[in-house]
């Protein structure tokens, strides 16, 4: 009777493990055709053999674990990469198609929102950008944030990660002003003429934030005061791009000295 219940057990269990090849017993060992290996198998009883093979304890405490990874793996699929980007300072004739003009040599954009004031429906002069992947985000901020696009000096950020607020162009207390310029001067072009009078620590054309163009003056900062006055003596009255600039110290360095 006993023989005959362990017979029926081991044949039940090979046909649950369809992995095994067929297997050949003896009293202590069960043999592998096709390896020339043998593993020895201490003699159960059929109470301890059905003990052995199913352990109810084992099986839940390894579908708890299964449940654990699988948790642990989907809250790593839910985490989102932020590729977000804010455009701060924008020129407000800048609509999208002009953004992604400039952004596309730096990463893909897939998305381009500049923001209109809905009463006038003019630019507000920001935008949120949506790029692609990561790697594009930093590129975009590498190369666009701080550079000057059509007389207004942009401002590029991770959305979530807003910047304290900069000054538009590095200044110091020996400011000039200059007036009169040609439509066509630009804040480079500034800085190049200045420059021949000492060290230019920052200089700016201003221009119209409704029609992009300039307001035929700037300001011009030195690093020191000599500098500052030899510019001051020496620019006043010269033509530059075809007009006779004035350069006269910025409001409230007059009183100074």
């Amino acid at each position: 009777m006993a023989a005959s219940i362990a017979s029926s057990f081991f044949s039940s269990s090979i046909n649950t493990v369809k992995c095994l090849p067929s297997i050949t017993t003896s009293t202590n060992r069960i043999m592998l055709p096709s390896l020339s290996l043998s593993y020895i198998v201490e003699p159960l009883s059929i109470g301890t053999i059905s003990h052995k093979l199913w352990d109810p304890k084992v099986s839940v405490a390894v579908a708890e674990q299964e449940v654990v990874v699988a948790a642990e793996v989907d809250v790593e699929e839910k985490v989102e990469v932020n590729t977000k980007l804010y455009f701060g300072n924008l020129p407000y004739n800048v609509d999208s198609a002009q953004l992604a003009g400039l952004i596309q040599d730096y990463g893909s954009a897939e998305l381009i929102e500049v923001l209109y004031d809905r009463d006038t429906g003019k630019s507000r002069g920001f935008a949120f950008v949506t790029m692609s992947c990561i790697e594009d985000c930093n590129a975009v901020i590498e190369n666009l944030d701080g550079r000057e696009f059509t007389g207004r000096t942009l401002r590029v950020n991770f959305s979530n990660k807003p910047k304290p607020k900069q000054p538009l162009y590095p200044e110091t207390e020996h400011k000039l002003f200059v007036g009169n310029l040609s439509w066509s001067v630009t804040s480079e072009s500034l800085i190049q003429a200045f420059q021949e009078y000492g060290n230019v620590v920052g200089a700016r054309v201003l221009y119209d934030g409704e029609t992009g163009r300039s307001r035929g003056y700037g300001f011009v900062c030195y690093s020191t005061k000599a500098e500052m006055e030899s510019a001051l003596a020496s620019l006043n009255d010269v033509e530059i791009e075809g007009r006779a600039i004035r350069v006269s110290l910025a409001e409230g360095k007059r009183s100074q000295g």
